[in-house]
């Protein structure tokens, strides 16, 4: 008995053995395919380029004042916006209305005087050509007839003159704009050409900005620009070149096509401008360089979706992506975030742009 007991604990130990020296002989798991984000590699046309500082504007910016005198009942409030040809002040128009009946009455007594004369040179003629009369009344009837006929036309320029100044006093926006600023307010008198409100055009805005007059050669007209400030970036055309500076700060101006609301009236932007000559250059996000002590590097996938370190030079950055010389493959993608934990050789995986971030984070 003692023997059999023996002999099962003896095969035991050895089945025991024998499977921790088969767990022994497999190899270490493999650690999971590391999350990383991935981007393009271009081969484009680039330059040096140089940021400088401009303002938002709008192209239609104006101080709108009156023809006519008067006091003013009423004005459209800042913020409103006005279409062409709406009324946005009203000034009392009592005097000029008054004025109008003036004109009226002097065009009634120079008509009746020309339908007098008119009478008159017609008995004339008749008595004239009986040689009833001298031609010397009948010449002078006639000189009193064109005198009247001058007068009656003066007065319905008269009239004329007064109903535009009547229609004047309702000063209407020459442009959709918006109010941005009252310069006067009800109650008050205005004189001809002084100021009322300013308006500005919100839909038709450009970037302002002063570039060295040594990119005169490397910029033009159509060309697309980026335009950033602290929130957005975005790539504009030029629409204007104006190529005339001054001793002093060698500057000149150059006016950037902007769409509305994306950037503020007034508001500060920058704008990168080329200041060299285009060449053919591989550019890859400036957020797939790792710097090392002993240089840069990128990652890049290869068709079996390992991370495959190459050693790079940095050229000329472009905005958000920089120049690099080095072994870099055009078709595969280049890591740009994850790649600091990662080891050459080491496989990837990789999601969707907007699961990536969420799954980085």
């Amino acid at each position: 008995m003692k023997a059999m007991f023996k002999s099962q604990a003896t095969a035991l130990a050895l089945a025991i053995s024998f499977s921790m020296g088969a767990l022994a002989q497999q190899a270490p798991p493999e650690p999971p395919p590391a999350l990383v984000e991935i981007d393009d590699v271009r081969s484009e046309m680039i330059a040096e380029q140089i940021w400088v500082p401009g303002t938002v504007v709008s192209r239609t910016d104006s101080d709108i004042a009156s023809e006519v005198a008067g006091r003013i009942t009423w004005m459209a409030d800042v913020g409103e916006v006005v279409q062409a040809g709406d009324v946005m002040v009203r000034l009392d128009d009592k005097r000029l209305q008054l004025t109008l009946g003036q004109n009226d009455a002097n065009i009634a007594k120079w008509q009746s005087r020309v339908d007098l004369l008119e009478r008159k040179q017609g008995r004339f003629t008749t008595m004239a050509a009986q040689n009833a009369t001298s031609k010397d009344q009948l010449d002078e009837i006639t000189s009193e007839l064109e005198i009247a006929r001058q007068e009656l036309q003066q007065a319905r320029l008269d009239r004329e003159l007064t109903a535009y100044h009547i229609a004047q006093s309702q000063v209407k926006a020459p442009f959709t704009a918006m109010v941005v600023d009252r310069l006067q307010t009800p109650g008050e008198y205005t004189s001809i050409g002084q100021n009322l409100l300013r308006i500005v055009d919100t839909t038709n805005i450009e970037a302002s900005i002063r570039a060295p007059l040594s990119a005169i050669p490397f910029i033009k007209t159509d060309m697309e620009v980026l335009v950033k400030n602290n929130h957005q970036s975005l790539t504009e055309k030029v629409r204007a070149i104006v190529p005339v500076g001054n001793a002093q700060s060698r500057m000149m101006e150059v006016r950037v096509q902007l769409r509305p609301g994306d950037f503020a009236i007034g508001s500060a932007v920058r704008v990168a401008l080329p200041h060299s000559d285009f060449h053919q250059g591989t550019t890859v996000p400036r957020d797939a360089l790792v710097l090392r002590k002993a240089g840069a590097f990128i990652y890049q996938v290869d068709d079996d979706n390992l991370a495959q370190q190459v050693a790079v030079r940095t050229g000329i950055g472009v905005g958000e992506r920089i120049e690099v010389f080095g072994e870099v493959n055009d078709a595969s993608p280049v890591i740009i975030r994850g790649a600091e934990r990662l080891r050459p050789g080491q496989k990837v995986r990789y999601l969707d742009e907007g699961e990536q971030t969420a799954a980085i984070n």
